[in-house]
């Protein structure tokens, strides 16, 4: 057996499940620090006439309330607990956020930060999109 295909064999071994979730926890988990520490960023890209119609609370108030969120679900992720359902809602979660970039850069909508901004953070996304569904699908597959 040749040394690459002694090399793909192991690599193909390798259980990639606690890596991508991980991976995906850190994301989430250093998202929703960011989002305590420095929250002006996260406000600015909120499309604040939308935000004075459908919010509740202000935008720092839900800036804050998603840091929060971020953190349990991010802080959860590093365990093998609930893995399937988290990483799904994180997915639909990014999807949520992918549609209201969409619609804010094809609207043109006031957003306080260039839509150029905008497009790489959607970039970003959808990578993390990925991962988040591919975590829960393989989480799926090995719980049943």
């Amino acid at each position: 057996m040749s040394r690459d295909t002694r090399f793909a064999n192991r690599v193909a071994t390798i259980d990639r499940l606690p890596l991508a979730r991980a991976a995906l926890a850190a994301a989430i988990t250093l998202a929703g620090v960011h989002k305590l520490v420095a929250p002006a960023p996260w406000d600015a890209m909120v499309v604040q006439s939308w935000a004075d119609t459908l919010l509740p609370v202000s935008t720092r108030t839900w800036t804050l309330a998603n840091a929060v969120g971020e953190l349990l679900v991010g802080l959860l992720l590093f365990t093998t607990r609930y893995t399937a359902p988290l990483a799904a809602f994180v997915f639909l979660s990014l999807s949520g956020t992918l549609c209201y970039i969409a619609l804010a850069a094809v609207t043109g909508a006031n957003v306080g930060i260039g839509t150029e901004l905008l497009v790489i953070i959607a970039i970003h996304d959808i990578g993390l999109a990925g991962l988040a569904a591919r975590v829960t699908l393989d989480a799926l597959t090995r719980d049943s």
